[in-house]
């Protein structure tokens, strides 16, 4: 499956992943053919982008060699989350008080679907509106976070902390102007200025709930602390930063980079990977960050890549920690022929082969229709 922007789809392009409403409501089925009607009402939901058939796994003789993709959270265990963080996020609007007992069993079934699945690497990232992207970033935050908990080793007493930090680390984003929240563009600096306020809002509202541990309120307040002391709100770096809010900074910013967003398409996993690798030691913990970033498919499942020869492929299988070596199904030979069930590599092992490069969605879909 591709993830393609929603500005790009075409009649005829068949949805290869559920796609739902914020709040839950199944929008367009898996299997469902676009006609203009369908395009137009997901932009009307403010989509911004959606998951489609690969066609070149469809058209392939095992068609069937990437069946499901292993994800660390169920989507309709994903869907439940974000409604309920939704519902919650809107009360704190409206009444200043959160729903913490909404907030602590979200957390606990998160937890224990991520720890049933603790093997599984994070391959697709979800689906969310405009209006949406804050609580499906809270869900993905909290999931990402604790499969980083996990990898490292902490007890359930620990996840739970963890996790429901992670959750409420944009509480105080609830106490932002909307105008400025959804702005769908660059902030200017007085916006900024506003929009940094976040974390004290929140850690003041969830410090004064007696069910939230304390532990778990500073993870909002310290979440844009960087580890060179060059972040905010206090400037606090190394072990000053609590290792929670430590982990809980590099998912919120690898989930932010790799949305989409109405002014912006997220980045690519690979670029992603090195971009967050660039900032170890000055935004983030190193040793912490190696963690996560070995749950992290840098070349997805189903993704299209060009190898070094010129021979086009299919990601069929990462292994976690050696995501740069891939398993490859040839789908185009060097010459530019289109091939059904070509050769397999096993990049682990021919170690003179590498990927040179990785295909947009807006490219595959070129490349198929030039091959046809």
């Amino acid at each position: 499956m591709q993830k393609i922007a929603a500005v790009s789809l075409q009649p005829g392009m068949v949805i290869a992943r559920n796609v739902f409403s914020t709040e839950g409501v199944l929008l367009l089925g898996t299997g469902t053919v676009l006609d203009d009607a369908y395009i137009q009402r997901l932009r009307l939901f403010g989509l911004t982008s959606i998951y489609i058939k690969n066609p070149f796994t469809d058209q392939m003789a095992d068609s069937d060699i990437i069946d499901t993709i292993p994800e660390v959270v169920r989507e309709e265990t994903r869907v439940q989350a974000v409604q309920i963080v939704h519902t919650a996020f809107q009360n704190l609007s409206d009444t200043g008080q959160v729903d913490s007992q909404q907030f602590k069993e979200t957390a606990l079934f998160l937890i224990d679907e991520v720890i049933k699945n603790k093997g599984a690497m994070i391959h697709l990232t979800d689906i969310r509106s405009r209006d949406g992207y804050t609580f499906g970033h809270s869900v993905n935050v909290c999931v990402l976070s604790t499969l980083t908990g996990v990898q490292l080793g902490y007890n359930t007493l620990q996840l739970r902390e963890l996790a429901l930090g992670a959750l409420l680390h944009d509480t105080g984003k609830m106490l932002i102007p909307k105008e400025i929240l959804v702005k769908p563009g660059p902030l200017t600096t007085a916006e900024r200025n506003h929009m940094e306020q976040h974390p004290d809002l929140g850690f003041d509202i969830l410090r004064r709930q007696g069910e939230i541990p304390l532990i778990s309120s500073h993870v909002a307040y310290q979440h844009h602390e960087k580890f060179d002391g060059s972040g905010y709100t206090r400037n606090l770096g190394g072990s000053e930063i609590h290792e929670y809010a430590r982990i809980v900074a590099i998912a919120d910013v690898y989930d932010a980079i790799t949305s989409d967003r109405p002014y912006k398409d997220g980045t690519l996993p690979h670029e992603a990977y090195e971009i967050m690798m660039s900032l170890a030691n000055t935004h983030f913990d190193p040793v912490i960050l190696r963690t996560f970033l070995n749950q992290i498919a840098v070349y997805p499942l189903d993704s299209i890549v060009r190898i070094n020869t010129g021979e086009i492929a299919l990601v069929i299988k990462v292994i976690p920690g050696l995501q740069t070596r891939p398993t490859l199904k040839i789908i185009v030979d060097a010459a530019g022929h289109r091939l059904n069930n070509g050769p397999e590599i096993d990049l682990t092992k021919n170690l003179t082969a590498f990927i040179d490069k990785i295909f947009t969605p807006t490219e595959i879909l070129d490349l198929d229709a030039n091959l046809a």
